[in-house]
């Protein structure tokens, strides 16, 4: 029997500066970029601090090579998104499931900062591949980034671009055992929403390092699919311009918050399209 191919997808956020600042003191590598991790982990997006950041996304950067060697020197510590990646792959070990080939797409957020970090975690897989771990019967396979436009200063228009981009992802990825959607970073109002369709889009499960108890939280997605009914409205919607919808209707769209007074929002037309274009099929 070969090996399992797992694909996770990452959302990635700022954990990596951020706690490459406030351990500063402490790794003598970090004390002479102390104002700029601090200026970086208070940034907002587009600001000169974030765009500076994101100048600094490359291997060639002093910055990144002092902040790879502190991620390095403790993965779990310093990055969010690599302790619940290294945390899930001790809990398969934990359940028996071994000889597994990882690959992995990080999607930062639209700011310089998630590129940055985005950047070094990818720099430390590849470099590092799965070493850190205690079984050797896992190994890493290919990583990328992909930015998301919009992801981080807009809500709906990000929100929407992950799942058309996670979605598009996974319409390529037959030959994967096994999709999983790693929510540990990034921003929970938009891990929420794309927990609620990954079903849909086809995912199989999703993980988490849980808050309180510090451990891996692993959370099966219920093999959903759109009912025929929610696909015609959905299709009505597409349909739609600036018509209300008939009141049948309106009142189930109004319940879902697709729909006001059976009006569509300006963001549920991308959403219905993205969600009958992507929807898991039967087969």
């Amino acid at each position: 029997m070969g090996d399992l191919l797992f694909l996770h997808l990452v959302t990635v956020g700022t954990s990596i500066v951020r706690n490459a600042y406030r351990f500063s003191k402490d790794y003598s590598i970090l004390e002479k970029h102390i104002e700029r991790l601090k200026n970086w982990s208070q940034a907002g997006p587009d600001t000169f601090w974030d765009k500076d950041a994101g100048e600094h996304a490359r291997v060639s950067s002093d910055v990144l090579k002092d902040v790879l060697a502190f991620v390095s020197s403790d993965p779990r510590l310093a990055s969010a998104e690599l302790n619940s990646f290294l945390g899930y792959i001790d809990y398969l070990v934990d359940k028996g499931i071994n000889n597994v080939v990882h690959d992995v797409v990080l999607y930062p957020t639209d700011t310089g900062t998630s590129l940055f970090c985005a950047r070094v975690i990818k720099e430390y897989l590849e470099i590092n591949g799965l070493n850190a771990l205690r079984d050797k019967n896992h190994r890493l396979g290919k990583t990328e980034i992909d930015t998301v436009p919009g992801f981080g200063k807009n809500f709906w228009r990000g929100l929407l671009s992950l799942i058309e981009k996670i979605g598009e992802r996974i319409i390529k990825s037959k030959n994967y055992d096994r999709i999983l959607a790693n929510l540990t970073a990034g921003f929970k109002p938009e891990s929420s929403f794309l927990l609620l369709v990954s079903s849909i889009l086809g995912v199989d499960t999703a993980y988490y390092i849980h808050e309180y108890m510090k451990n891996i939280v692993e959370i099966p997605v219920l093999e959903l699919q759109l009912t025929p009914n929610m696909e015609k409205i959905l299709e009505q919607i597409l349909a739609t311009k600036t018509k209300p919808l008939p009141q049948d209707v309106a009142k189930i769209t109004d319940r879902l918050g697709l729909t006001i007074n059976g009006k569509p929002l300006p963001e549920t037309h991308k959403l219905a399209k993205i969600l009958l274009r992507y929807r898991r099929r039967q087969g």
